[in-house]
């Protein structure tokens, strides 16, 4: 084969593969499209693996300097054991590995009362004693607990059938039920890290 021929053989070969990846190219599209559930992110601050499904998780402080809820999984069968297994606090194995809670010991469960969305928990007055960052630790264990229950969104916290002006992560407070979005940095979260920028 001459020279010529050889080339023209080069450039039909490569025109060939221009074709073959030009049809595989990704397409610009400004159209929204639903995100498979598979490769939907979760941020619900559970531990893969490790947590229960349902209303069988209650939110602990995790071990570090930061401080930061997580759930653990419980067993309940309704509103009042979901509360119940709160306030016991860690069990000898997270205690070991050095969970806690802001819940005082000596805090009570005196009635849980559903009417969804809604969750009343009514405790005794020892979690008045709590305050600061205490405080809000404590209530966002209650309210991420509560909200765990199927239908639950919003949990009101009473002391001893009062209602109190309860603070929120922004130092408001409010005697309104809660909600999570009322202690959004509270739960540590399973979503990575995001990369930086180009450039940054």
């Amino acid at each position: 084969m001459t020279g010529a021929g050889q080339r023209l053989v080069r450039l039909l070969a490569v025109a060939a593969l221009a074709t073959v990846f030009s049809g595989c190219g990704i397409r610009p599209d400004s159209t929204p499209h639903d995100v498979p559930e598979e490769d939907q992110a979760d941020l619900s601050g559970r531990s893969p693996g490790t947590d229960a499904s349902g209303a069988e998780r209650i939110y602990l402080v995790e071990p570090g300097d930061d401080q930061l809820l997580r759930s653990v999984s419980r067993q309940a069968t309704s509103a009042a054991e979901l509360m119940e297994a709160l306030f016991l606090g860690p069990n000898a194995t997270e205690r070991n590995e050095e969970y806690s809670t802001a819940i005082p010991s000596t805090l009570r469960l005196l009635s849980t009362q559903e009417q969804s969305p809604l969750l009343y928990v009514d405790v005794s007055e020892e979690l008045t004693d709590v305050s600061g960052q205490g405080l809000l630790q404590a209530l966002a264990q209650i309210v991420y607990t509560g909200t765990e229950l199927q239908d639950v969104d919003r949990v009101q916290v009473t002391v001893n059938g009062e209602e109190i002006a309860w603070p929120k992560a922004n130092l408001e407070s409010s005697t309104e039920p809660l909600r999570v979005y009322d202690y959004p940095s509270s739960v540590r979260t399973a979503q990575p890290a995001y990369p930086s920028l180009p450039g940054a």
